[in-house]
């Protein structure tokens, strides 16, 4: 106005704005205080509407809540119409639901978020509810893609469908097909589908998904390698840039899986999880736009296949920034391109034959491995990363799973874990591996615990050798080094801190040296203590803290 003052819909315009800032930043408390300060009253659990929807635990528990926040309700009831829909999108839908009740403007709001996650669990006793539930927000919303565009459409159905169920259990998955087609009908972008539990007579997703112009990223999830498309199925994505296969059966020779990746012209991100591609008599991954890719494989349906291992590995992804690789050792690594990878995770898994079943507890020093299972030419082709976390896997494929370590020129910062799942990571490699890092910055612990042997001597004294005169330790550049504990300090302290005793009075260059202890106040006390006391550092401007 005149005065200088804003009018009544330019405040709310503001204090709109601010609110939608909030909620991005703050999602799930502002969730929480709305749907608390909504003040659900009791009349809105006696209908019998809700009664069939939603259990009497759940009606019990918000009962019991007697909180009436009338100017909260009168705030979010004067916002826009699309800002209560982006609000309540935060809410999970079965919660977002009982809004229904609070006036005529807000019947049926939770309907119309531009975000939809629906979800069936084993805790529903009947499957009809929940798909005329949700039947009932498909024919609210309508068949036009303006009136309620819809942004995010994630459907779990994690429901068994045991044998008398088998009507209910392929009427349920007839439905998830038709959302699913009014969800691409509505124009939507990020399409999330978890299958966990398919019936006998389910014919899969529909091919609609493959050739939708809107999905921008895309999540498959089912259980046991399943097969939901058939490998020949048409593909044509044009703008997606993120992919993401959870335990999808891709069929022969991962035919599926080739097929949907070529369809995918710009696609940017892409997460592969327990496709069972060792299977496969070739196994790659080529795209020229792949700036993301993150493989793993940890699930092994059958005990006879934690002896297989991938054929041959190929990526051709000469784009790539970002490589999470987790896998068992492959035969062969053929066409390998990572010419612009500059950050690496790496848990490889090397496999050594068990023979005839007799006791393979063998010295490790003595493991010989063939020429063909030879990991060597997959560092090598990683080599320029500058940076890189070696799992504890890792390790023990680098000291015995390949013939040489290729130097890294260009490492700047180094991670090595050295306890997963109970199993100590060999160090036999550490020495040759920071030798073959000239510009390494930061070097980082993840535990200090591994296999005692003399063979690790250059890094550390766990056989309480002398330390060799020219040790890597000494010639290394590291400047910042740190060291996170997992316990080992509160079990082992006197050793922890000889270990980190060794590291100050090798490495000349240190200017920060830092220690995470998880443990409690009295060993972090006392580790702090003993670590401070460390007399005659290789660098005394090395700054400590623990």
């Amino acid at each position: 106005g005149r005065d200088g003052g804003f009018s009544a819909s330019a405040k709310r315009y503001h204090l709109g704005k601010e609110l939608l800032s909030f909620a991005s930043d703050n999602f799930l408390p502002l969730a929480l205080v709305t749907g608390v300060g909504l003040g659900f009253k009791l009349s809105c659990f006696r209908r019998k509407k809700m009664s069939r929807f939603f259990a009497r635990e759940e009606i019990q528990e918000v009962q019991g809540t007697h909180i009436n926040n009338r100017t909260m309700v009168g705030i979010i009831s004067g916002l826009p119409s699309e800002m209560r829909r982006h609000l309540l999108s935060f809410l999970p839908i079965r919660v977002a639901a009982l809004t229904s009740s609070l006036s005529r403007d807000w019947r049926d709001e939770f309907c119309m978020t531009p975000t939809l996650k629906l979800r069936l669990d084993d805790d529903t006793d009947d499957m009809i509810p929940f798909i005329s539930f949700v039947n009932r927000i498909v024919s609210i919303r309508g068949p036009d893609g303006d009136r309620s565009p819809l942004r995010k459409f994630h459907l779990t159905l994690h429901r068994v469908i045991d044998r008398h169920e088998a009507d209910q259990g392929n009427l349920l998955f007839e439905s998830a097909n038709e959302w699913i087609n009014f969800s691409l009908a509505k124009g939507v972008t990020i399409l999330t589908l978890c299958f966990y539990q398919l019936p006998h007579q389910y014919d899969g997703l529909p091919e609609a998904i493959f050739v939708a112009s809107s999905l921008v990223k895309l999540h498959i999830a089912t259980s046991h390698h399943a097969t939901l498309f058939p490998s020949t199925v048409s593909v044509l994505l044009p703008c997606l840039k993120s992919l993401r296969l959870d335990m999808v059966g891709l069929g022969d020779d991962g035919q599926g899986f080739y097929t949907l990746l070529s369809g995918c012209p710009i696609i940017e991100e892409l997460e592969m999880k327990d496709l069972a591609w060792f299977a496969w008599s070739s196994s790659s991954v080529c795209s020229s736009t792949l700036k993301v890719l993150s493989i793993c494989w940890d699930f092994y349906a059958h005990e006879d296949e934690r002896h297989q291992r991938p054929a041959s590995v190929s990526f051709v992804t000469p784009n790539l920034l970002y490589l999470d690789y987790n896998d068992d050792t492959a035969g062969d690594y053929k066409a390998l391109d990572f010419a612009s990878l500059v950050e690496a995770e790496v848990r490889l898994h090397l496999r050594v034959e068990q023979g005839d079943g007799s006791d393979s507890d063998e010295d490790e020093d003595e493991l010989e491995i063939p020429q063909q299972e030879d990991a060597s030419d997959f560092f090598k082709a990683i080599c320029n990363v500058q940076k890189l976390l070696l799992h504890a896997d890792t390790l023990q494929v680098l000291a015995f799973g390949c013939l040489t370590i290729h130097p890294f020129p260009n490492l700047t910062e180094l991670i090595i874990e050295s306890y997963h799942h109970d199993q100590l990571s060999d160090w036999d490699s550490v020495p040759l591996l920071l030798n073959n890092c000239p510009q390494l910055h930061t070097l980082v612990f993840m535990g200090l615990t591994h296999q005692p042997k003399n063979t690790c001597g250059n890094v550390c004294r766990c056989e309480g050798g002398v330390v060799p005169a020219h040790s890597c330790l000494q010639a290394s550049p590291v400047k910042v080094l740190k060291i996170y504990d997992v316990g080992q300090a509160a079990l082992e302290m006197d050793r922890f801190i000889g270990m980190v005793r060794h590291f100050l009075v090798t490495m000349p260059h240190l200017e920060s040296f830092l220690v995470y202890c998880d443990g409690s106040a009295e060993t972090r006390m006392n580790l702090s203590r003993g670590i401070r006391r460390i007399q005659g550092k290789a660098s005394p401007m090395c700054r400590i803290q623990v």
